[in-house]
């Protein structure tokens, strides 16, 4: 699917040049080969495929090409009850955004709702273009009319570092509801863990019961993991553009020859000389959402600490479990030794046995093998084994 999202408008279909005139936000969700094609005749470079997106180098993941700024990062998704990480990739020139993305995001949606319901100012001579940035002064002079009364300003028109500020804005806070979520899920689990289920039958239920906190916890691990690699792709994408500065065109490397696709031609160092960076305004707000992502990671941090607590404990009660099925078997086979030692004496086949001939033989050696069950059991009970006296 091969979106364009233009201010005031809904979102149509591009395919041709033609339709995506004048967009600043153009997206790509899941694209065709005949798409991905399309898009980059419209951008004049080629963009970059699942392939490139899933690479972890942080220069593959932040670069620089013929003054566009290429970022990727991994962005968690919920499918079904799980969460999956999926890239994510931004394009980012002066004259448009280009998302590319291979799953449906609320975030994505929502931003493409504002879009849509942005109403554009009217379009006079002095109407600034969509990347131009009006300083105080300016603003308040087109704010008076000849006669010298304010006149109320108008909205600004919408540009590609104005979108993409906003979906980093959206897909934060959408992680930050996760991390909440997250929260709430090892408090639950830390209580189902220390507190026992009241009337849980024996041995299976209790086998049962271990395996489903073990898969929770890992579980929970593997999603703090998967939430601190999202938070680690937008920490450096918001480093990155906060530190951009808008001059002119940006120096290249210099490298004649390079393996690597985007490699050619780049600097992944903020520079003074970015046409694709963001105004003054647009550069604060992504050092807010910087720091944003920073308490974050500390929160993610956190968790994962907590997890590994609640494995810890999880394990340990596991252990327990199996320390007091090693007592009960201690006990039965104690308690079936002098038995069977009582037994096999007095089924020994010699003539001079003192009770052979004695007529309460028989009960005599019943009474003794009793005892000798009897005695240790009362031993262990005492011992708190049983259940007794702790």
């Amino acid at each position: 699917m091969f979106l364009a999202h233009k201010p005031g408008a809904p979102a149509r279909a591009i395919e041709s040049e033609a339709d995506a005139h004048g967009v600043a936000w153009i997206d790509l969700l899941n694209p065709t080969p005949q798409e991905q094609d399309l898009a980059a005749k419209i951008c004049g470079q080629p963009l970059p495929t699942l392939d490139d997106l899933n690479e972890i180098e942080s220069s593959s993941r932040i670069s620089v090409r013929n003054g566009a700024a290429f970022l990727s990062t991994p962005l968690l998704k919920k499918t079904g009850l799980e969460f999956e990480a999926f890239p994510v990739g931004f394009v980012l020139t002066a004259e448009r955004l280009v998302t590319i993305r291979y799953q449906p995001y609320p975030s994505f949606e929502n931003v493409a709702q504002l879009v849509a319901e942005h109403t554009l100012p009217p379009a006079p001579a002095t109407t600034p273009a969509p990347s131009m940035v009006l300083t105080p002064e300016q603003k308040e002079s087109d704010a008076a009319d000849a006669s010298g009364q304010a006149q109320p300003l108008v909205p600004a028109p919408i540009g590609p570092g104005e979108v993409l500020v906003a979906l980093i804005e959206t897909i934060v806070d959408r992680l930050a509801d996760i991390l909440e979520s997250v929260g709430m899920l090892l408090d639950k689990l830390s209580k189902d863990i220390f507190k026992r289920r009241q009337n849980m039958p024996k041995v299976r239920s209790v086998a049962a019961w271990q395996r489903e906190l073990l898969e929770r916890v890992g579980s929970s691990g593997d999603l703090c993991s998967r939430v601190r690699d999202s938070l680690l792709g937008l920490e450096r994408i918001t480093i990155f553009l906060s530190e951009s500065k808008k001059d002119a065109m940006a120096p290249a490397s210099g490298l004649p020859i390079t393996s690597r696709r985007f490699e050619a031609g780049v600097t992944t160092i903020p520079t003074e000389n970015a046409p694709y960076a963001l105004s003054g305004a647009l550069r604060s707000r992504m050092a807010t959402a910087n720091r944003d992502l920073s308490s974050l990671s500390d929160y993610v941090s956190q968790a994962a600490s907590k997890v590994e607590f609640l494995l810890d404990a999880t394990l340990g009660f596991i252990s327990i479990e199996q320390n007091g099925v090693m007592k009960v078997l201690t006990v039965v086979s104690f308690i079936g030794v002098a038995p069977t030692l009582i037994a096999g004496v007095y089924g020994m086949n010699f003539k001079d046995i003192p009770e052979l001939n004695w007529s309460f033989g028989y009960w005599y050696s019943l009474g003794l093998m009793a005892a000798s069950v009897g005695l240790p059991l009362l031993w262990f009970w005492r011992k708190g084994w049983l259940g007794g006296i702790k």
